[in-house]
């Protein structure tokens, strides 16, 4: 009996550690701020209950994430610089992501800088709904990414605005521009000035990607709510 005991109460014992390193690891990658000149308040990242965050993901400071979020392993969103990132529902943050920003808050000071507006809110980063980050893409702020956008591997944004419904194509990068909705940057094209990016091609059924970023979309979203458990309410 007293051995069958200490094996019930090492069991017990393995378990319990076991639920605290997990949420040792829940708390490590999901984390506030620590206090700056610029930032006195830690901010903690709000993230809806639909959304998943792979524990090798790190999100911190001043993060809003929508529902149906997916964030990949080791993905970096940090609001910790550049204060308030926002990142809409049924976005998908791939493998090795990294979403950053410039100081753009001064205490004491109406002063805003390297900041992107939305609903004339100011945001560090903002994406919209329906965008797809895919693997070690980097979104650098200032910048904002309107709704249905698709950032190809290894592409960069910098200091720029990408309007809806735009393609970045693997390895493209994108420099203090705005993006005209409806357009693709090619592969490997670097766009730095506004006449470059004001004659990118225009996006049609002949681009090869035009419909791949709405698959994307779906298939993130389900894959989202069913490492949260919640597979019985995806809808197509």
């Amino acid at each position: 009996m007293k051995m069958k005991n200490k094996l019930a109460l090492g069991l017990i014992a393995s378990s319990f550690a076991g639920k605290v390193m997990e949420n040792m690891k829940t708390k490590d990658n999901v984390s506030p701020n620590t206090e700056t000149t610029f930032n006195l308040y830690k901010d903690t990242p709000v993230i809806s209950e639909r959304s998943y965050i792979h524990h090798f993901a790190s999100v911190i400071g001043s993060v809003e994430i929508k529902e149906e979020v997916f964030v990949a392993p080791f993905a970096s969103i940090r609001g910790d610089e550049g204060l308030k990132i926002h990142i809409g529902k049924f976005c998908s943050i791939q493998d090795g992501v990294v979403i950053h920003g410039l100081k753009n808050f001064e205490l004491g000071s109406n002063v805003v800088q390297n900041t992107v507006f939305k609903d004339r809110f100011p945001y560090s980063v903002h994406i919209s709904e329906s965008c797809t980050l895919s693997p070690q893409s980097q979104i650098h702020g200032p910048a904002r990414l309107d709704s249905n956008v698709w950032i190809g591997m290894q592409c960069l944004v910098f200091d720029s605005f990408v309007q809806e419904n735009v393609v970045l194509e693997p390895g493209a990068k994108v420099i203090g521009v705005t993006i005209p909705k409806n357009r693709y940057v090619p592969a490997g094209m670097v766009v730095t000035t506004q006449e470059e990016a004001d004659q990118l091609p225009v996006l049609n059924g002949k681009n090869r990607y035009f419909e791949l970023n709405e698959k994307l979309v779906d298939t993130n979203r389900e894959l989202a709510l069913g490492y949260k458990g919640d597979q019985k309410e995806w809808k197509h």
